[in-house]
């Protein structure tokens, strides 16, 4: 699961550059790195309150902070251990790259780089929030998606585009859970399109977004998720 390696590498990678950079009587690298942790704290919390674990229940148009969580965590350490690496190649120290010091500034490059990537991806499959949302494919009575219970859904002109995920789902009570790539499936369903528009028709939502109907919050359509 690289997501789950990318946070939880990332999230020691500042934390020991904190200390050895306090250590040093660096104070300002070491808070810089420090602060970068505080996006991926933040994250946790959101998928907390985002989850079924939340008891109090979550507003229905909850916005899934998770992805910008995601993003800001993985541009600041990518800034930072960028510096790192620059400074080490300038002062000729570990110009092979095969240091460990050098080595552990570009996996952290890369790692924030992917953090960043997925949120964009996050971002462009729910551009139109008016078209893209969460359903429950067994609860429609689609045959050809197979998901055991949530699945991401965007209405295209003919078909839908969806994506099943297999592994990690963070936020899934919104209405766009946050999935990073590769924890998911994706695929094409002209039959998914055509039975979220006809529910959509016989609730009478003829003329209103797709994003209730994909939801299930203003159908009825059960998302698979615990109230």
């Amino acid at each position: 699961m690289p997501f789950l390696f990318a946070i939880v590498f990332l999230g020691w990678a500042n934390l020991l550059a904190s200390l050895r950079s306090l250590r040093a009587r660096r104070a300002t690298m070491g808070m810089l790195h420090y602060l970068a942790i505080v996006p991926m704290i933040a994250g946790v919390f959101d998928a907390f309150y985002l989850s079924p674990a939340n008891t109090h229940g979550v507003p229905g148009d909850a916005v899934n902070w998770i992805p910008l969580a995601t993003a800001l965590f993985g541009v600041a350490s990518m800034l930072l251990f960028g510096a790192k690496y620059w400074q080490a190649v300038r002062a000729k120290e570990d110009t092979s790259g095969a240091g460990w010091r050098s080595g552990l500034s570009l996996v952290c490059i890369v790692a924030g780089l992917y953090l960043v990537a997925v949120s964009i991806d996050h971002w462009t499959y729910f551009s139109d929030s008016e078209r893209a949302g969460n359903a429950d494919a067994i609860g429609l009575g689609v045959k050809d998606v197979q998901c055991d219970r949530m699945v991401l859904v965007r209405l295209e002109s003919e078909t839908a585009s969806y994506r099943c995920p297999k592994s990690i789902s963070l936020g899934v009570m919104a209405a766009a859970p946050f999935v990073p790539w590769p924890s998911y499936v994706a695929g094409q369903s002209v039959q998914l399109k055509k039975q979220i528009e006809s529910l959509m028709a016989t609730t009478g939502a003829a003329g209103a977004t797709a994003r209730p109907a994909a939801t299930g919050r203003s159908t009825g359509v059960d998302d698979g998720a615990p109230r």
